[in-house]
């Protein structure tokens, strides 16, 4: 069987779907998919060439900084995965990031907060995907009138408090985006009531990692390594049929309560009561307020008000997402059928939900699925 190295630089849930996306590739081909590290050092790529005698390679570089190591592959055929286009490969074609279409999802998302003053927060070490996606977002937000600001150096926390408010951050990626909340949240920054924030790369390491949940952009990891297959495959046939630079871009944006998702209401509350019932029967068929009233010990009226001032939205939102929630854990978690799934979360039917999916998320359940599993 002929083997194809890919060589390493991101990890997490990014390299985990590239490498999904590229596996499903490989074994279309027949191919055996090997993952080696070192794709910015020319002595071990030479080694790990020595060991398996590839028929290709494919060289993942969003961590890596400055030219491609072209010399390392000699005659090889290599596709490259995010490399600088301002330092290209003189013979290898690459697949890159669309970061300017992900900024222009975090903008929307952002936007409809109705927030009127922005900031963004880069990488550290800055990557050429963190500026493109600065200069994106930048634009984006003066096309619509908001106010623009970088943070650049010195204490995070105060950058964020010095800002108009409310406002709304966009982080390069999803660690920079806990990095945000935890400096919001050291300054006394509400989130999302003061702080609206939004990450990339639907990392739940990250994202679920603090409360609240960090929104963020899931970028189509799952298709790059497809397309990084079948530009190999070109490459290795000589065809010369494919581009010399295709790009991948964002699924959607998948919404958590650091832009307006229900914010966790103080332990004990009469809030916090109303959020109990409705996770525990959001699922089971309708929630009447009167129940959620009930719940919480009051009046309709003061129940309405009381768990909005408390969460930011309304009863009947929160039931829907957690519906939504519990839905897409069964699809990432479970192999049931999607009627089943919408069965067990309430929905009234498969059709409305299909609909209210690709709304919130901006694909389709099947892709979801082959990217969580």
């Amino acid at each position: 069987m002929d083997a194809v190295l890919f060589f390493q630089s991101t990890t997490g849930k990014s390299w985990r779907q590239k490498l999904a996306g590229a596996f499903a590739g490989a074994r279309e081909r027949g191919w055996l998919l090997q993952v080696a590290g070192g794709g910015d050092s020319p002595a071990r790529i030479r080694e790990a060439l020595r060991t398996w005698s590839p028929v290709g390679c494919l060289v993942d570089r969003a961590q890596c900084s400055g030219r491609p190591p072209d010399a390392a592959f000699g005659d090889l055929p290599v596709v490259y995965l995010d490399q600088d286009p301002a330092r290209p490969s003189d013979r290898h074609p690459c697949v890159l990031h669309d970061s300017a279409a992900t900024a222009r999802a975090a903008a929307r998302e952002l936007l409809g907060t109705g927030r009127t003053s922005f900031g963004f927060v880069g990488s550290d070490p800055a990557r050429f995907w963190s500026r493109e996606r600065e200069a994106a977002f930048r634009a984006a937000v003066r096309a619509a009138g908001g106010r623009f600001s970088a943070y650049r150096r010195g204490p995070l926390g105060a950058w964020l408090a010095a800002l108009p408010r409310p406002c709304a951050i966009l982080a390069a990626n999803d660690a920079t985006a806990q990095r945000v909340h935890h400096a919001a949240r050291a300054r006394g920054l509400r989130i999302p009531q003061d702080v609206a924030l939004c990450g990339v790369d639907d990392d739940e390491l990250f994202c679920e990692a603090v409360q609240p949940g960090i929104t963020s952009v899931a970028p189509d990891f799952y298709e790059a390594g497809r397309l990084l297959l079948a530009a190999l495959a070109r490459e290795i046939e000589r065809s010369g049929s494919g581009p010399a630079l295709e790009r991948y871009g964002p699924l959607g944006v998948v919404r958590r309560g650091s832009t307006g998702a229900a914010a966790t209401p103080p332990a004990g509350s009469r809030a916090a009561r109303a959020m109990d019932f409705i996770r525990a029967n959001s699922c089971l068929g309708p929630v009447r307020l009167d129940d959620v009233a009930r719940a919480m010990g009051c009046s309709r009226r003061l129940a309405t008000r009381l768990f909005r001032e408390a969460t930011g939205k309304s009863i009947l939102e929160v039931v829907h997402d957690a519906r939504f929630e519990r839905a897409c854990e069964l699809l990432r978690r479970t192999d049931k059928p999607v009627f089943l799934v919408v069965a067990e979360c309430g929905y009234a039917s498969e059709s409305f939900f299909k609909r209210e999916f690709a709304r919130r998320t901006g694909t389709s359940m099947r892709k979801f699925r082959l990217m969580e599993g």
